[in-house]
Parts: C-alpha cells; structure tokens; sequence
C-alpha cells in the first residue's frame, strides 16, 4: 500500500522528461509522418514507443500497433544511443516475425503478411516455436542490459530535447 502511494505521489511531481514525452504524442496526434520534427525529436519517439509497447505487451504487440511503422527510427536510435543489446533483440524480433531485419513501415502490410492465409496455416505449425522465441527475447529485452530509460534521458538531455520542459511552470 505505501509503495502505491509513493508512486503516485511521485507521479504528481513534476518531470521534464514525462513533459517532453506529453508534448510528443501531442504533436504527434494529427502528424504521424512526424513533418516539421527534428531527427534527434523523431528517434526519441520511436524509440519510446518501441520501449512502451514492448514492455506493455512484447514485440508482436510492438510490430501489431502503428507504432511498429517506426521500426527504421527506433532501431537507428538504439545504435546511436548505444543500446547494442536492444538493438539486436528488435533486429531478432522482426526476423521472427517477418523473416527480415526490415518489416514493412506501414502497419497494414505487416497486418496483411501476418494474417495471410499462407502465414495462417504456417502459424498452425510453427505458432508454439514462433510464441516460445518472441517471448525468450520479450523476457531479454526486459532484463534491461542497455539501461535503456537512462540512454533516453541522456540522448534527451544531450540533443537539447528536454531543456524547455526543465523548469517547472508551478514555480
């Protein structure tokens, strides 16, 4: 019970990352091609995105969502940042899923591969094999090797992305 408290207290204080992070999906709400951003501004999207979804519901749910669309920039982020691991758990991810490194950015081609009728009954033999391995790299992924939320916020804060929101407007 005291650690739920904590925590929503915690979210009650203000944090200029979680700032930049509201100003982006706002931005981002009637602008999915991302027109008009910077590419430091894009990669931290993409690469929050890909982290959000992957520890909400793994990596299929990562290439389901329209975030997957976002796949190219993600993973350019996580090399540029240096989360080597991350990097090649999404590079394995997308393999298992589409057998290439690089699946389709628009999300309904890659609704269309995975729920083709050729992918269905291959989905029958292999779905326990296919579920076994997406759920080994979901479990890595959350090991957190690459500290990944610490890379964010340095990449934030070194790209000059989180310096508007470091001044609390209730001061």
């Amino acid at each position: 019970m005291e650690a739920s408290r904590a925590y929503y207290q915690k979210l009650k204080e203000y944090d200029p990352f979680r700032e930049l992070w509201v100003s982006l999906v706002k931005r981002s709400a009637d602008n999915q091609e991302l027109d008009g951003w910077s590419i430091q501004e894009k990669v931290y999207f993409s690469v929050c995105l890909m982290e959000g979804d992957v520890y909400n519901g793994g990596f299929d749910q990562y290439f389901y969502n329209s975030s997957g669309n976002y796949y190219r920039l993600a993973l350019s982020g996580l090399e540029e940042m240096g989360a080597e691991n991350s990097a090649r758990l999404l590079k394995e991810a997308a393999r298992t899923m589409f057998d290439t490194d690089y699946p389709p950015d628009s999300r309904s081609e890659r609704w269309r591969i995975t729920n083709s009728k050729v992918r269905r009954l291959t989905e029958l033999v292999t779905r326990h094999h296919r579920s076994a391995r997406l759920e080994r790299l979901d479990k890595q992924f959350y090991e957190d090797p690459d500290r990944l939320a610490d890379r964010l916020n340095a990449f934030a804060e070194g790209h000059g992305l989180v310096a508007p929101f470091m001044q609390n407007p209730n001061e």
